[in-house]
């Protein structure tokens, strides 16, 4: 009875102790199995490119009244919202992405498809991602020009607000590189520092101004 008594005692005490080291050391996030949804907010044109010859944060300030060309809409605001797939078994495992970015100011909006990879770090608890897409504008792939003869002045202040406000991206059709860096809160949630590009390499037309966009995004796992 006593040798029962201690075997007992002593598969609790092991018991509590592998309970105790696991509470410890908190084991690893497993990698992203499941679909996933995404709100955030960015800052439309955000006058940063990681992709270009150097580092651009910000750009000299110009006299009242003036702007440079391709920085119409900067400094606005836009809400994000995006699907994840559950990764795909080829072709190192992307997860097929649509983003819809809506412009809160009533500038340009992006509708995007394509597809991001993922590498988790830190036990799974830190991952980078970039990805690659496609994205339709509802914007103007040319403003029209103020300027020209035989308009009405009403016509022409019309479309100087337009053109002073609004950006040419030279394409209806625009490529959509992207990157972020995401931290796990737990097993569903997570928040994500993201970095978006929109334009078409002057594929499409010589006019390609390109808009980068930088904000957070805090991102849900689907299912269970």
């Amino acid at each position: 009875m006593i040798r029962l008594e201690k075997g007992v005692l002593g598969a609790v005490l092991a018991l509590a102790s592998t309970t105790a080291m696991a509470q410890e050391g908190p084991e690893p996030m497993p990698p992203r199995e499941q679909a996933e949804i995404a709100v955030g907010v960015l800052r439309h044109g955000a006058n940063f490119h990681p992709l270009g010859s150097k580092l651009i944060f910000d750009l000299p300030a110009l006299p009242a009244g003036q702007i440079y060309e391709g920085e119409e809409e900067n400094g606005t605001v836009d809400v994000q919202i995006a699907y994840r797939t559950a990764p795909l078994r080829i072709l190192l495992k992307p997860c097929l992405t649509a983003k819809v970015q809506i412009n809160t100011a009533g500038r340009t909006s992006f509708f995007s498809v394509g597809a991001e990879w993922r590498q988790h770090i830190l036990r799974g608890r830190v991952y980078g991602q970039a990805g690659i897409g496609a994205t339709v504008i509802d914007g103007y792939s040319f403003t029209p020009d103020p300027f020209q003869p035989g308009i009405s002045n009403e016509e022409a202040w019309r479309r100087y607000d337009i053109y002073r406000r609004r950006t040419s991206f030279g394409s209806k059709i625009l490529f959509n590189p992207n990157a972020s860096i995401g931290v796990r809160v737990d097993r569903r949630w997570a928040v994500e520092l993201a970095w978006e590009h929109h334009s078409h390499r002057q594929i499409f037309s010589d006019t390609n101004p390109g808009i980068d966009h930088v904000g957070i995004r805090v991102v849900r796992r689907l299912g269970r």
